[in-house]
Formats: C-alpha cells, sequence, structure tokens
C-alpha cells in the first residue's frame, strides 16, 4: 500500500492493482475517428473505475468499502474534481510495470 498526499492535503492510501485489474479500467475508456476528429468516450467512467480500484483508505468521513471491495459513493463524493483528477494519474503513477518502482511515489 501507498500512502500519498494530494496538493489539498488530503492523505490517501493506494493499493497495487493485478494486471487484470489495471486493464479493466484501461479498457473502460474508448477512442473514437469520426471525420477526422479523434474524440475521447467514457473518460468519466474511466476515471470513476481506476479511483474504486485504486482507493483504499485516507481521510474520509467514515470510509467505508461496499460488496465489491471498492470505496462507497459516499466517500467518492467527498472528493472535489480535482482531487478525482490527481487521485486518476497518483493511482496510475503507482502501477508501474517492467522495472521497479520509484522509491518517490
Amino acid at each position: 500500500m501507498i500512502e500519498k498526499t494530494l496538493s489539498t492535503g488530503r492523505k490517501v492510501k493506494i493499493k497495487e492493482l493485478s494486471i487484470d485489474e489495471m486493464d479493466e479500467c484501461k479498457d473502460t475508456q474508448k477512442i473514437s475517428l469520426k471525420d477526422g476528429a479523434t474524440l475521447l468516450l467514457d473518460t468519466n467512467k474511466a476515471r470513476t473505475k481506476w479511483i474504486r480500484k485504486g482507493l483504499v483508505g485516507g481521510d474520509f468521513k467514515n470510509f467505508k468499502m461496499n460488496g465489491n471491495n471498492c470505496p462507497t459513493d459516499k466517500v467518492l463524493r467527498q472528493l472535489t474534481n480535482a482531487e478525482m483528477d490527481e487521485m486518476l494519474s497518483v493511482i496510475q503513477e503507482a502501477q508501474a510495470l517492467g522495472e521497479e518502482k520509484p522509491s518517490n511515489i
């Protein structure tokens, strides 16, 4: 488990995801090409999935996991949009593949 402090000062605990869990999160977001434009689809859904899979604790009121071993909606509603965006990056950075994890994460 990795402990990290967000730029807002909120401390969060992140777990190391399995390869299958990471694949599931990565496969949520879709890319579509339409009339020469590239569209990213389901970005919010993907962000929420990464957070539900990776967040296991931190500075939250009544932190609880649901039946799927993921944080409840009440936990996620405590995060601002900026914190959710930052959480996505923090969780993804903690999932190093192919090399040792940097000690500063």
